[in-house]
């Protein structure tokens, strides 16, 4: 149809929706909703596509999403910041969230990161760094 012809030449344009900005559902979706919401989207790319030579197999039942602030990156890889854990599932999601107004924005790999992975940092249990945090560069 022509509709779906639009959106598929701009992914932001919804025909529910009179403007790209304007909410589809009746409450402001939480970080954890977005997330949750887009659960199997996330962890099914991280097993297919991002590194199934560290995910897939034996490991993808024991996979498990934590979020960051955004563009934390750095702050992450120093051990400046905790990561909280997302639990939770489709259910949890409020009556008022609509999956229209979030969106998944995959990392993506090229070269030598495809073999050898990119990002990777260890914390305990609670998200909480095991290293000491440090500075880039000292």
């Amino acid at each position: 149809t022509d509709e779906e012809a639009k959106a598929d030449l701009n992914s932001n344009w919804r025909p529910d929706a009179t403007t790209e900005n304007e909410l589809v559902g009746t409450v402001y979706p939480t970080e954890v909703e977005a997330i949750v919401s887009q659960k199997r989207l996330i962890l099914e790319y991280a097993k297919n596509q991002l590194r199934p030579q560290n995910m897939a197999g034996p490991y993808s039942s024991a996979l498990e999403l934590w979020s960051a602030p955004g563009d934390s990156e750095m702050d992450t890889v120093q051990n400046k910041i905790k990561l909280v854990k997302v639990d939770g599932s489709t259910k949890d999601l409020r009556d008022g969230f609509h999956v229209k107004d979030v969106g998944y924005n995959p990392e993506i790999y090229i070269g030598d990161e495809k073999e050898k992975g990119g990002l990777r940092v260890v914390r305990d249990l609670e998200g909480m760094p095991v290293k000491p945090e440090f500075d880039i560069g000292s």
